[in-house]
């Protein structure tokens, strides 16, 4: 044979092929099945299983001049569902890619075409699904799929109808399984497996009425439905086939006690996340919400590329329904103005709790030592031992603020707080230690107190020089927490979502912000400038050589300050990164530059590093893509005692907003005016005269001779504690 190309004509097939003896069967999908004259076939073309197609065999009817069609037929069911309706065959895609002699042979043959010496036998179509066609008793597997030859007539194929029976796939089909007749599985165990998914998965009691190593019959137990499945072993086949079924499902209500939910059932469903996480607890299968972590990669990005190495921590409550604590890392921007690092969402602020937001925080930082990072903290719980745990070698300040109000409660007056702030804004060891011995003099108790910080924790003089920050509060994380107090009070999702929209038209604004910029420096760095040129009057420089000056106050303090190492005697310059007043006045004597002196931390350059970065929008929850996740519970917390509180436990000595006009009352003693003496009150008073209580049971009460007169007929003066 030759192949036939596109648009050619169907060859014509000479004697030869009929003097060789050889039918010739069409197939509906290119499909050719050959016999020749000893009644062997063989078949050609690219027809599956499950495909609608015609079979037609053919004998040799002795004298090798003809092929008769045989009676024998073979017909799918549902052959005519194939044809369009135009009449024409429609393709069914295969299963395998045709390797390059099916495609020759469905190049080369013409199905349409009309054979001479072929004609297809008109059956009936209720002749071709008879009963007799695919019941058999004796082997039902075998004569269903075609493959036994009658022994009356030998050589000649039988009437059949090829059904497909679906295979039962336990990766796939376990976890809705679904019977249908003729359904096979691999063993008793799969279908018995299947049987118990089915139960769990419809919430219904079924058992095995029959369960031997070659019968299984599962039946509901639920008196009045009759839902049942049968099925058996095959030993030719080696596989387990559904004989028989219930037509109907389930008539019986769902039932949530099933005896098939045991340890071994649940151990096989979750194997994978017992091994993922052996103390999971499969109890509770969707997790309850406990912790969110946050670190935006703009701010995380911006901050590395233009903030100094400073880093405020603090927590703040939440005030919604759900209670928790919302812990924030906030750094200095170039113009002295907070900048969002990170934030969690925690059950509550703990050690476990800081040390886990702080590896997280130094894995996004990427602080592989300690030594270059400054961490500012309020004291909270379990942080000081969390940062001396993670980061060992980095500089810890405390806030001054929060480190008055526990001096205070031993030692109050104004004279001891400002002492007290004039010792931590010290920046040189000789003026901390003048300050010490005043307060000293002023209270030995406040003096002893004080000695026991570590001065490296809340004072100037002690400061590291790197950070180029001299901020002794924690200032930065509280105007954060006062910028988001609107959302404090929302759930869990609206709350992120309103931060993130703050930080996203915070920087947006921070960036339109520096195109007003007139100066190479911040406009809050420059009033700073401006102050320190105006002390700068009071100061008397003397050029000593180099770039070397002596400076002289008003006030007969004098520092030596050298404009090429950038270091001053009063160490202002080095601490915060802009010249003093002592060195501006140097550089007006030399008619040099100012910003040239500034340090690169405060430059309009850093400020665009920083925020340039944009944190881009989020699509709505109906453009999110589905995930296959369990959903998350809402937090568990354990509810407080007493009415929610949503405002900040106030210090003595502030004053709360809100145009409050009258004070509260503070340091106030309470005098009594009856007895004279403190600590209480006239209705508290242990002097305060009672009646005593009138018992009608008991005797009369006995009065005094000075309080029963004659013709005085006013009861008896009561009694008091004193009598």
């Amino acid at each position: 044979m030759s192949l036939r190309g596109e648009g050619e004509d169907q060859p014509a097939y000479g004697e030869s092929d009929e003097e060789n003896g050889v039918g010739i069967g069409i197939g509906t999908q290119g499909d050719f099945e050959f016999v020749d004259a000893q009644g062997v076939e063989s078949t050609v073309g690219a027809g599956n299983e499950g495909e609608e197609s015609v079979h037609v065999g053919a004998t040799d009817c002795g004298d090798g001049n003809e092929t008769v069609p045989e009676e024998g037929v073979a017909v799918n069911e549902g052959a005519s569902e194939g044809r369009d309706a135009a009449g024409e065959t429609e393709i069914v895609e295969s299963d395998y890619e045709q390797e390059v002699e099916d495609i020759a042979t469905n190049t080369m043959v013409d199905p349409t075409a009309s054979w001479p010496g072929f004609h297809p036998p008109n059956i009936p179509r209720d002749e071709l699904h008879s009963e007799s066609d695919v019941e058999d008793d004796n082997d039902d597997l075998s004569s269903l799929d075609g493959d036994v030859l009658d022994e009356e007539h030998k050589g000649k194929r039988r009437k059949f109808v090829n059904k497909d029976y679906h295979e039962f796939n336990p990766n796939h089909d376990m976890d809705e399984p679904k019977f249908t007749l003729g359904m096979i599985f691999a063993s008793g165990d799969v279908f018995k497996r299947a049987i118990r998914a089915h139960a769990v998965k419809h919430r219904r009691e079924v058992k095995f009425a029959k369960n031997d190593p070659n019968r299984v019959r599962a039946v509901c137990k639920a008196p009045n439905c009759k839902w049942f499945v049968f099925a058996s072993w095959l030993d030719d086949k080696k596989t387990f086939k559904v004989k028989s079924m219930s037509d109907e499902e389930h008539t019986c209500a769902m039932s949530f006690k099933n005896s098939f939910v045991n340890s071994k059932m649940m151990a096989e469903k979750y194997v994978n996340q017992f091994r993922a996480n052996p103390d999971w607890n499969f109890e509770d299968e969707n997790p309850h919400f406990k912790r969110l972590y946050v670190c935006l990669e703009a701010l995380k990005c911006g901050w590395k590329a233009g903030c100094r190495p400073i880093v405020g921590l603090d927590g703040c409550f939440i005030k919604g329904h759900h209670r928790g604590q919302l812990l924030t890392a906030v750094g200095v921007d170039p113009n002295n103005q907070m900048y969002l690092i990170a934030y969690a969402l925690v059950e509550s602020e703990c050690g476990e709790t800081w040390r886990w937001f702080l590896e997280l925080l130094g894995q996004d930082l990427g602080i592989n030592h300690s030594h270059g990072i400054s961490w500012v903290t309020d004291k909270q719980k379990g942080l000081i031992d969390a940062i001396a745990e993670i980061f060992p070698e980095s500089e810890h300040r405390h806030c001054v603020k929060h480190l008055h109000n526990n001096f205070k409660v031993q030692h109050k007056g104004l004279m001891l707080k400002q002492l007290m702030w004039a010792a931590a804004k010290s920046t040189t060891s000789q003026g901390f230690e003048q300050q010490m011995n005043v307060i000293r003099g002023e209270n030995q108790a406040a003096y002893q107190w004080l000695t026991e910080k570590d001065p490296t924790n809340w004072t100037r003089a002690h400061m590291k020089e790197f950070p180029k920050c001299d901020m002794l509060c924690n200032n930065m994380c509280e105007a954060f927490n006062s910028a988001i107090v609107q959302a404090r009070d929302k759930p869990v999702i609206t709350l992120m979502e309103m931060v993130i929209n703050y930080l996203m038209s915070r920087m947006a604004k921070k960036r339109e912000e520096l195109k007003k910029w007139n100066h190479p420096i911040g406009p809050k760095m420059m009033r700073y400038l401006e102050k320190v040129k105006l002390a700068s009057s009071c100061c008397n420089p003397r050029f000593c050589g180099g770039k070397s000056y002596q400076v002289s106050c008003f006030d007969s303090e004098q520092y030596v300050v050298d404009l090429e190492t950038h270091t001053c005697a009063c160490r202002k310059w080095q601490l915060i990164g802009i010249p003093c007043m002592h060195v501006f006045s140097c550089i007006n004597l030399m008619n040099l530059d100012v910003y040239d002196f500034v340090h690169p931390f405060y430059k309009k350059e850093a400020y665009l590093a920083a925020y340039s970065p944009i944190i881009h929008g989020i699509n709505g929850p109906n453009m999110w893509a589905k995930t296959k996740n369990r959903p998350v519970k809402c937090p568990q917390f354990k509810k407080q005692r007493g009415r929610p509180k949503k405002a900040r436990k106030l210090q003595s000595n502030e004053v709360r907003s809100g145009g409050r006009t009258r004070l509260r009352r503070n340091y106030i003693v309470v005098k009594c005016s009856r007895c004279g003496q403190e600590g209480h009150n006239m209705n508290g008073c242990p002097r305060r005269p009672f009646t005593q209580s009138q018992n009608t049971t008991s005797e009369p009460q006995e009065t005094s001779s000075e309080a029963v007169t004659a013709g005085n007929t006013n009861p008896p003066t009561p009694l008091t504690r004193d009598a």
